[in-house]
């Protein structure tokens, strides 16, 4: 419970930093875009032609939409605050690294059964279930700093994208459950979760030393050595999670 707190409260003195710094609120602000536009740079997320019910294929539809729409979002937040929209691909791109964590693939081949469809369509319901978590939590925390921080455009932008990632979340993991029963997608659930938490401790890691690579010399000395510190520790736990 004590770790717990101590790294609650780094992750939200790491969001006040950003949000201080405009130059690397934009930052952050991309990464979370680049998040978002992830899955129109693949061809097996949303599959919801293979979903066996149209509402589903009406949910993973709607949250494609709204995945481009937050994207669209940022994009003039970034822009707004007077900064060029920066790209991200590969480690830089938290549903990237998460799938590098995954052993499980989720594309759905044509000529699959209709079993394994609904087994592919639950391990990526898991996998975005999990995504969209933490997802979730990084955004409360940073709509936090926001606030704190009077940054008013980009806290309405992520009030709006947080509201729709809690949607995400919900529906994801009841729809799983729905497609394998509550057995089986119980080990599916864990299988990404195992596969999201060591994608986050990788990709924050990853995150906070190219911070303190670009901005660590506006960030106070003692900051700087715990970032320094958080990282490294990060780097550790996922290289044995």
């Amino acid at each position: 419970m004590i770790v717990a707190r101590g790294v609650d409260a780094m992750k939200r003195a790491w969001h006040r930093d950003l949000v201080d710094d405009p130059e690397a609120h934009a930052w952050v602000l991309s990464l979370y875009r680049a998040g978002e536009l992830y899955p129109d740079t693949v061809d097996d997320y949303f599959p919801a032609r293979h979903a066996p019910w149209p509402w589903l294929a009406e949910a993973l539809t709607r949250h494609h939409d709204d995945e481009r729409r937050h994207g669209a979002m940022f994009a003039r937040a970034i822009t707004r605050a007077g900064f060029a929209i920066e790209a991200h691909a590969g480690d830089d791109v938290f549903n990237h690294v998460i799938r590098a964590c995954t052993p499980a693939p989720w594309r759905i081949d044509d000529g699959d059964a209709g079993d394994v469809r609904r087994a592919k369509l639950a391990h990526f319901l898991a996998h975005a279930h999990h995504l969209e978590r933490r997802v979730s939590r990084s955004l409360e925390m940073h709509f936090d700093a926001c606030e704190q921080g009077g940054a008013t455009v980009a806290a309405k932008v992520v009030e709006t994208v947080l509201r729709d990632e809690v949607r995400h979340v919900g529906y994801t993991l009841d729809a799983a459950r729905e497609l394998v029963g509550d057995v089986r997608a119980e080990g599916i659930v864990a299988l990404h979760a195992r596969a999201e938490a060591r994608a986050d401790l990788l990709f924050s890691a990853r995150q906070v030393r190219r911070f303190l690579a670009r901005f660590g010399s506006r960030a106070t000395p003692s900051r700087r050595a715990r970032y320094t510190l958080c990282a490294a520790l990060q780097s550790i736990a996922a290289s044995v999670a």
